[in-house]
């Protein structure tokens, strides 16, 4: 599984290595430049989070985390692919098959980015809801201590 808070920073390192080899393709370079994109915005997202020790350690975002660097993992390898130099008889051979294939990875991408994101906004409002019922507990069991003693107070004075 991956390392909690590394999972991010390995998602970030292998981010960038798809910006870089999708600049430098040589075929399929618009299907390349889609998958760079959606990177460079999870990219941008996550960053957003990698700090966060106890969320990067919830066992769900970990999932979410493990599943996107296998993604992201082969998505460069297919735009490594694009970047290999060929001749023009190989370049119209391959230029479908790896067409689909980006755009299976651009898919898959998609489709764990948004339950990476689900999964972290799910953990996000779980705590802010424990938070919310943390505070309103606290204030009720303060006020029905006060109002305990002003009861007392008040059947004393009787």
């Amino acid at each position: 599984m991956v390392d909690a808070v590394g999972g991010v920073a390995k998602i970030v390192g292998v981010a960038l290595k798809i910006k870089e080899a999708a600049n430098t393709a040589r075929q399929n370079k618009k299907d390349c430049h889609h998958i760079r994109s959606r990177v460079d915005i999870l990219n941008k997202t996550l960053s957003q989070h990698e700090h966060n020790a106890d969320l990067m350690e919830d066992s769900a975002v970990m999932a979410a985390l493990e599943a996107l660097d296998g993604i992201l993992a082969e998505a460069l390898e297919v735009i490594t692919e694009c970047q290999q130099e060929r001749n023009i008889v190989c370049v119209y051979c391959t230029a479908g098959k790896l067409s689909r294939q980006l755009t299976k990875v651009e898919q898959r991408i998609s489709n764990l980015s948004s339950d990476a994101m689900l999964t972290i906004m799910s953990y996000i409002l779980l705590m802010k809801v424990q938070e919310d019922l943390h505070s309103w507990s606290t204030h009720a069991i303060a006020t029905a201590k006060s109002s305990a003693k002003d009861n007392q107070v008040w059947n004393l004075g009787r």
